[in-house]
This record gives structure tokens, sequence and C-alpha cells, in this order.
């Protein structure tokens, strides 16, 4: 690999606006499954039911920050966090076809070998996707891979 490195700034995750009515369609939906919970006899998960959504509401309030991601000669980073190149097995860049609800940007998706986090989302907004193909594809395998589930299933949701 090259002497240089490549740098790029993108928003840790999309952002969805919404309007009150999503607001209190994913409130109703909470409160239902807890009362429910709690009918049923289990309250610790009602509680936490209420906690997940009540922070999952407030977090979608706020703008995601800009992170910096960096591809180097001893590996990527993405905001503080390093992954070094024999920690990973795979790439792929993902050009998602986007419908007008949703952004349109291209996602890298690297496969690690940590059991705990396998699958690593590296949004490439603002990015340089030529080079950053040309560079992994000299240090990892390329291989089709999808958007892991749970990021699938957020988005859908406005999360």
């Amino acid at each position: 690999m090259d002497e240089h490195k490549i740098t790029w700034d993108t928003p840790a995750h999309d952002h969805y606006e919404h309007h009150a009515d999503w607001y209190w369609a994913v409130g109703i939906i909470a409160v239902s499954l807890a009362v429910a919970f709690f009918i049923v006899g289990n309250a610790l998960l009602s509680i936490i039911v209420l906690i997940g959504v009540g922070t999952l509401l407030t977090y979608t309030k706020h703008p995601p920050e800009i992170i910096t991601c960096e591809l180097s000669r001893k590996g990527v980073r993405v905001g503080k966090t390093f992954y070094p190149w024999e920690t990973l097995e795979s790439f792929w860049i993902l050009e998602e076809h986007v419908t007008e609800k949703e952004h349109a940007s291209a996602k890298l998706l690297l496969t690690s070998q940590k059991s705990f986090m396998p699958h690593i989302v590296i949004p490439l907004v603002n990015a340089p996707i030529e080079d950053i193909h040309h560079i992994l594809s000299q240090m990892l395998i390329e291989e089709p891979q999808s958007e892991p589930l749970p990021d699938r299933v957020m988005r859908k949701l406005g999360f």
C-alpha cells in the first residue's frame, strides 16, 4: 500500500427528521408493550422497554456527530475506534437502492474476526469511494455482503 492514507469526515449514522405523529406512534407502541409485559407479570421487562424506547426517542432528536474515518497502512480508524488489518476478513462497498424517504449514501461493510462485533458498517458520505476501494482491495478480500439485519430494521423504523 502507498505511504499516503485516506481520511474523510462522515455522519456517524443516517439522521431522519420525524413529525410529532411518529413520536406519538412509537410512544403508544412502547407503552402498550410495557403494559402487556406488566400484565403477564414481567415488570422488569416493562421498565426496560420504557427506558430503552425513551433513550431511543431522545437519541433520534439530536443530529449525528461527525466522525473522522481513516484508512492507513495499519488498519481502519472510525472515530476513536481502530481496527487493525489483521482483525478484518473482508469488505464490501454497498451502494443501495434508495427510496424517496431514505437518504442516498454508500456504506462500507467490513467483516471482522471478532465474535462480539462481526460486522462493521461505515457510512461513506463525502468519501472518495474509488480510492477507498483501491486500498481495501489490496488489503482484504472483496466479498458481497448485505447490511446487518438490526441496521436494516432500525433504518426502516426511522431510527
